[in-house]
C-alpha cells in the first residue's frame, strides 16, 4: 500500500507539471506531438488530433513531447514554422517552459488549502533543524520534541521519534512538573529520581533498592494531540545522574485564525515553508563550508528513497486514524509539489530553469545560443543531476535500512 500510494503521489505531481507544459503550449498553437502517462515503452497509444495520448510501462509521471522543442538543429524552415516550438518568441518558449512550475505550485497550495480547511486552519507540526522567523501566522513551538532515542535509553521501545514530552513525575509520590525545556527535564527527572529514592530505602535495605526506581513520563503525540503516561527507569551515566536518553528538539506549528489569513491560508503556508526550507538549506550549505565537509547537507537531502520512507511512516502510523493518515499524505504531497517548483526554476542545466537562462541570454544577446552548445550544456547537466540522484538514494538506503 505505501508503495502504491508513494507512485501515486510522484505520478501525479510530475502529471500536473506535464500539464501545466502541455496546456500553455496549445494556447500558444506549438504542435503536442504527445502526452505519455508514465515512461516508455510505450504499452498503448491512441493519435486525436496531432497528438499521441500514451500509455507507457513504467509507472512514473509522464511527459510531453512538443514539436521541435528539444531540437537543436532546425532549419529556416523550422523557423518559420508556427507549429514548431524554436518558431515562437522568447517569452512564449519561456512561457511554456515555465508552466510546470505554475502548476505545481498552484497544486500545492490548493492541496494546503485542503489540508488548512480540515485541520482547523492550522498546520501539522514542522521540525526545526535551526530557529527561523515565518513570516505569517501564529507560531507555537515545542521545545521537548524527541528527535531520536539512544540504544540505553528505557523509553526506546516505548515512544516514537515526534512525540514530545511534556510531564515528569514521580510514580510513589505525589509530586509532578510541566517541562518545556531540555533543562527542565533533566532538572525534573533528577528530582522524581531522588524522590523514589527516598521511598525505597524507606521500605527496602540498601542493597535491595536495585534498579526498582521509577519516573513517570508523560508524553504528546503531536500528530494525534494525544498524551500518554509512561512509567520507566532511568539509566545512570558514570556519574550516577539519571538519564533518560532522548535526543530533544523543537517543531512549530502555525495557526492562521484571522479571517484573513483563513482566506490566504494555503499561499501563506507555501510561502512560510518555502522560506524557512531555502534558509535552512542556506544555513546548511554555511555549516557544511565551514565545517569542510558535505556531510551537515547531505544528512538533511532526501530523494526518492527518503520520500517513500516518509509515506511508509505516515501510513503505518497505528496511532493516527484514517482520516489523519489522508491529512498526513495530502501536506507531505503538497510539500513536494511547491517544493519541486522551487527546484524546476532554479537556473541549473537540463532543468526548466536553466532552459529558460539560456532564453534570457537569447534575449539580451539579440541571438540564440549556439544549439550544439546549450545541448552539450543540458546532457552534462542531466548526468549531474542523475548522479546526485543516484548518490542520494544510496545514503537512503544505507540510512533507513
Amino acid at each position: 500500500m505505501s508503495f502504491i500510494i508513494f507512485i501515486l503521489i510522484l505520478s501525479v505531481l510530475v502529471l500536473i507539471h506535464e500539464l501545466g507544459h502541455f496546456l500553455t503550449a496549445k494556447k500558444m498553437g506549438v504542435a503536442v506531438e504527445e502526452f505519455g502517462l508514465g515512461i516508455p515503452p510505450r504499452i498503448y497509444g491512441k493519435k486525436i488530433g496531432e497528438t499521441i495520448y500514451s500509455l507507457n510501462l513504467l509507472p512514473f509521471g509522464g511527459f510531453v513531447r512538443l514539436k521541435g522543442e528539444d531540437s537543436y538543429e532546425y532549419s529556416k524552415e523550422d523557423l518559420k514554422d508556427p507549429q514548431n516550438f524554436i518558431s515562437k518568441t522568447p517569452l512564449q518558449r519561456a512561457a511554456i517552459l515555465l508552466a510546470g512550475v505554475v502548476m505545481n505550485t498552484l497544486f500545492g497550495v490548493a492541496l494546503f488549502y485542503v489540508f488548512m480547511v480540515a485541520n482547523g486552519s492550522k498546520t501539522s507540526h514542522i521540525p526545526l533543524i535551526f530557529d527561523h522567523a515565518f513570516e505569517f501566522g501564529e507560531v507555537r513551538t515545542v521545545d521537548t520534541v524527541v528527535f531520536s532515542l539512544d540504544e540505553k535509553s528505557p523509553l526506546k521501545d516505548k515512544m516514537e521519534p515526534g512525540e514530545a514530552i511534556v510531564f515528569i513525575g514521580a510514580s510513589d509520590v505525589n509530586w509532578g512538573t510541566p517541562v518545556d525545556s531540555v533543562e527542565e527535564i533533566r532538572e525534573a527527572v533528577a528530582t522524581a529520581y531522588s524522590m523514589e529514592l527516598s521511598v525505597e530505602e524507606e521500605s527496602l535495605e540498601a542493597e535491595e533498592v536495585g534498579n526498582t526506581k521509577e519516573v513517570v513520563v508523560r508524553v504528546l503525540d503531536l500528530a494525534a494531540e494525544k498524551e500518554r503516561s509512561l512509567t520507566i527507569t532511568p539509566y545512570l551515566d558514570e556519574e550516577g545522574d539519571p538519564l533518560l536518553g532522548v535526543y530533544l528538539g523543537s517543531s512549530a506549528q502555525i495557526f492562521y485564525q484571522e479571517p484573513a489569513q483563513k482566506l490566504a491560508s494555503g499561499f501563506l503556508h507555501a510561502y512560510n515553508v518555502l522560506g524557512y526550507s531555502t534558509s535552512a538549506f542556506g544555513k546548511l550549505i554555511g555549516l557544511s563550508v565551514e565545517q569542510g565537509s558535505a556531510e551537515p547537507l547531505s544528512e538533511s537531502v532526501s530523494g526518492p528513497v527518503g520520500i517513500y520512507s516518509l509515506v511508509e511512516n505516515i501510513v503505518s502510523y497505528s496511532k493516527g486514524s484514517v482520516g489523519q493518515i489522508a491529512l498526513n499524505l495530502i501536506d507531505l504531497t503538497a510539500l513536494i509539489s511547491v517544493s519541486l517548483a522551487v527546484l524546476n526554476v532554479l537556473p541549473l542545466p537540463a532543468l526548466d530553469g536553466g532552459r529558460v537562462l539560456f532564453i534570457a541570454i537569447e534575449s539580451v544577446r539579440g541571438k540564440r545560443v549556439s544549439p550544439k552548445v546549450e545541448a552539450a550544456v543540458h546532457k552534462a547537466g542531466i548526468l549531474v543531476l542523475m548522479s546526485l540522484l543516484l548518490l542520494v538514494s544510496v545514503r537512503d538506503v544505507i540510512r533507513i535500512f
